[in-house]
Formats: structure tokens, C-alpha cells, sequence
């Protein structure tokens, strides 16, 4: 048995989302993510509704292996979700976001992502999980957002890299 500290990095942000939280929280689902994420398609769901669900799975392509997504918590009640992204003999990481709070018709998203390092590679990956790629991540995911609540469509990829808020 091998027994290390844990190598792990964790970074938090609120955000601005220009949609209720009945709005928004469907939209935080592997499936919905389709259709406002520029990219995102994952390669299988495992969900007895067919949409996000408490221990729904998902399988995202990555490299050099997939990556699993394990949803621990799905509470659409108090607008919460959680869950782990493994990528086996890589990372271990957990991503939760929180719908706070309402003012009008846009939504206060607690989000905090945290990457924990199972090998060299894993350390490289949280290495370089910096304040400013996560950052520039979360804007991204923002931009995304708040244009597909806008317009009800996923905006190009090249708009997306141009963030539109900032993160508090």
C-alpha cells in the first residue's frame, strides 16, 4: 500500500447568470449542455430520466483516458449539483455549483472546481490549474451561458473566448 499527501489545487468564484434559477438549473446537465457548450459531447449517459439525475454517469473523450463523471448530488430543490470527474491513473477532481440567490431575473451561481493529482501527470494537470486558466475557464462557461439564456441558442466558439462578465 502507497500512502502520499494529497497534490491538489481548488478554486472558487461566484458568477452572474442572466437567468432565474429555475431557468438555469436544467441547464446544468450533461445532456442540456449540448445545446448551450461550445464542444461538449459527452460519449454516453447513464441516467434513468434521460437528463441529469442524483448518480447519473457520464463519459466524457479525453486522453489519454476517458473521463467519468459521477454526479453525488443533485438537488434541484435547493439548486445544487455536485459531482467527480475521474480520469483513471490521472486526476480525481469534484466541480459544485450553487445557485444562490436571485436579483430579478439573473442568478448569483456559487462554482468551485477542484483537481486532485493521482500521478506525475495529475500533478502536471494541477500544476497548471492556476487561478487565471480557471478564470478564463469560468468566463468562458459565463459567456456560453448567458448567451444561450439570451437568445436560446449556443454561441460560436470564437465569441465564446471573449468573456462578457467578470468573476467576483
Amino acid at each position: 500500500m502507497k500512502i502520499i499527501k494529497p497534490k491538489r489545487r481548488k478554486h472558487s468564484c461566484v458568477q452572474k447568470w442572466k437567468g432565474t434559477r429555475d431557468k438555469v438549473f436544467p441547464l446544468l446537465c450533461p445532456v442540456r449542455e449540448t445545446d448551450w457548450t461550445p464542444g461538449w459531447d459527452p460519449k454516453l449517459v447513464v441516467s434513468n430520466s434521460g437528463i441529469m439525475e442524483q448518480d447519473c454517469v457520464f463519459v466524457e473523450p479525453d486522453m489519454p483516458n476517458d473521463a467519468i463523471w459521477v454526479v453525488t448530488r443533485y438537488d434541484p430543490i435547493h439548486f445544487v449539483v455536485e459531482m467527480y470527474r475521474i480520469v483513471p491513473e490521472v486526476t480525481v477532481s469534484k466541480f459544485a455549483i450553487t445557485l444562490d440567490k436571485e436579483e430579478g431575473k439573473t442568478t448569483s451561481a456559487s462554482v468551485s472546481y477542484e483537481h486532485t493529482a493521482l500521478s506525475d501527470r495529475g500533478e502536471r494537470i494541477v500544476n497548471d490549474f492556476t487561478l487565471e486558466s480557471f478564470n478564463e475557464f469560468m468566463e468562458q462557461f459565463t459567456t456560453a451561458m448567458n448567451h444561450y439564456l439570451a437568445t436560446g441558442k449556443m454561441i460560436n466558439d470564437d465569441e465564446c473566448r471573449k468573456p462578457e462578465t467578470a468573476i467576483t
